[in-house]
């Protein structure tokens, strides 16, 4: 005989199970908000003010040499700003578009890809890429996957050690049912007991010289997070790094 206080009680559980699911994802969504808006703060408003200032320069001076100056660093400004825009447009779409279709993604592919869109600084670093591909292909969005792997490939071709060739090597496997991407190096590496809580941020550099704000990690973790996997990363000051993401 079925009992109705157990039914109840059941439907409580499963009723209290969702609503801590949605409370989940609230929270989650307040997060993102709140680091959207950081970087809103630092690269929109940064900008638009040092354009402000500039422009009040240029104004006030007869100097052709100073005005030619001000130009030029306006020109710096307003490309910066609209590759920053770009950037949170990405974002936002992330959120946005929950829907984005997946396609048949060769690996390969994808990644000689994205090694052209970097030609340059590979062959200016003398960077050697090596691929052990035991997963050749995957059902995933197209735009995402040449996101993942530009912004990890172009990460271990920024933060090398002088005068050392980078070597990067990605591999994909499955585990247990899942398909996996990997990117090493041989690069600085990373202190993650000082940096490992920000790693996925919207922050500075973790290296002092080199430009870069950290957004490419923080879009791609979102990336790979809306589409139900995972992204971490092992790594050892001055030995190399590691990312691996579960798809």
């Amino acid at each position: 005989m079925i009992n109705p206080t157990q039914v109840e009680t059941e439907s409580l559980e499963e009723q209290n199970k969702k609503l801590l699911k949605i409370q989940h994802a609230l929270e989650k969504k307040v997060s993102q908000l709140k680091d959207f808006a950081g970087i809103i703060t630092h690269d929109v408003r940064g900008p638009a003010h040092n354009i402000s200032k500039m422009l009040e320069m240029y104004e006030n001076t007869d100097d052709p040499e100073l005005k030619k100056a001000s130009m030029d660093y306006l020109k710096k400004i307003s490309n910066d700003l609209t590759n920053n825009l770009n950037e949170l447009i990405q974002i936002l779409q992330i959120h946005l578009e929950k829907d984005i279709p997946a396609s048949d993604c060769v690996f390969e592919d994808v990644i000689n890809s994205a090694s052209l869109q970097l030609q340059d600084i590979i062959q200016q670093k003398n960077a050697v890429i090596t691929m052990d591909l035991a997963v050749t292909n995957i059902l995933y969005p197209k735009v995402y996957l040449q996101s993942i792997l530009y912004n990890l490939l172009s990460n271990s071709l920024k933060y090398t050690k002088p005068n050392i060739p980078p070597a990067i090597h990605i591999s994909t496997y499955e585990n247990e049912g899942n398909y996996y991407l990997s990117v090493s190096d041989n690069g600085l590496g990373i202190d993650l007991n000082k940096f490992g809580h920000l790693l996925f941020k919207f922050q500075k550099s973790f290296h002092s010289g080199y430009d870069s704000k950290g957004i490419g990690l923080y879009l791609i973790k979102n990336q790979i997070e809306e589409q139900g996997g995972s992204i971490n990363c092992t790594s050892e000051p001055q030995i190399g790094t590691k990312f691996t993401v579960r798809f």
